[in-house]
């Protein structure tokens, strides 16, 4: 159970999350919808940015820590379908939004 205050910090940055922006934005990439391998999948790094370190970062801010972060297997599994990369970058950030 998280303590008050950082229950109400958590509360503070859900209302900052702006749903329908990035439904405009994303709903309709459906261009990576792949299984991905496990070191290219963002879950692990939400787990750590979000319940190990209880950092309240946008989405912008946390998916340029997980291209940072996993930079080489992202890229190396893009080659590996052959995708273009515009396509691969636009198609992925939606469907690590959607995770």
């Amino acid at each position: 159970m998280l303590e008050p205050h950082r229950l109400e910090k958590f509360n503070k940055f859900l209302k900052t999350v702006d749903l329908k922006d990035y439904r405009e934005k994303y709903s309709s990439l459906r261009i990576v919808e792949m299984d991905l391998p496990k070191d290219v999948q963002a879950v692990e790094l939400l787990y750590k940015v979000y319940w190990d370190e209880k950092k309240f970062i946008s989405f912008d801010d946390f998916y340029n820590r997980y291209l940072q972060k996993q930079k080489n297997p992202i890229e190396n599994f893009r080659k590996k379908t052959t995708m273009c990369k515009d396509c691969y970058y636009r198609g992925l950030k939606a469907r690590i939004y959607r995770t």
